[in-house]
């Protein structure tokens, strides 16, 4: 009898051996480059364009003054070569996608970025790539202006928001 429980006892555990299964755990991930200060520690930078006279935009086709600004990155880590910013928000259908949707009152109205550097509109999905200084810091000139494709601006407010989406390369 002690044959027989042996026997069913070694057939139950062995039984346990051929059903078990093979599990693979994939681990994944990636070394990023770590980021820089932007803008001093502060996550907005306000750009004022002014005071801008209405009759100076009634013609199609007028802009007002640049008024520049700078997206500055500060103490870079060294694992860090560049930094890339996307520019990303809503665009002016009328004025066309290098411009940006003014969410204010004034009417017949877009917001133009251009790079300082390039003289290049930096419309919704545009980029700028710079290398990182000596001193562990990037300086990105930029200048900002209202812009009017169909001229005859109506006097309002002007107002709008451009996304930057940075990476650390």
């Amino acid at each position: 009898m002690a044959k027989k429980t042996l026997l069913f006892v070694f057939c139950l555990f062995s039984r346990l051996v051929f059903s078990a299964d093979t599990v693979n755990v994939n681990i994944t991930g990636n070394i990023v480059a770590s980021p820089c200060v932007f803008n001093g520690g502060n996550k907005a930078l306000n750009v004022n364009l002014g005071s801008i006279q209405a009759i100076n935009m009634a013609t199609p086709m007028s802009s007002s003054e640049s008024v520049p600004f700078k997206l500055a990155f500060t103490q870079c880590p060294i694992s860090t070569q560049s930094v890339t910013v996307i520019f990303a928000g809503v665009a002016d259908t009328t004025a066309g996608g290098d411009y940006y949707l003014n969410h204010g009152t004034a009417t017949q109205i877009a917001i133009a970025l251009t790079d300082s550097r390039t003289h290049r509109l930096k419309g919704v999905g545009s980029s700028i790539t710079q290398t990182v200084d000596k001193d562990r810091s990037v300086s990105i000139a930029m200048q900002a202006r209202a812009y009017s494709s169909a001229g005859h601006v109506r006097p309002g407010t002007i107002n709008a928001v451009v996304v930057l989406i940075i990476q650390y390369n």
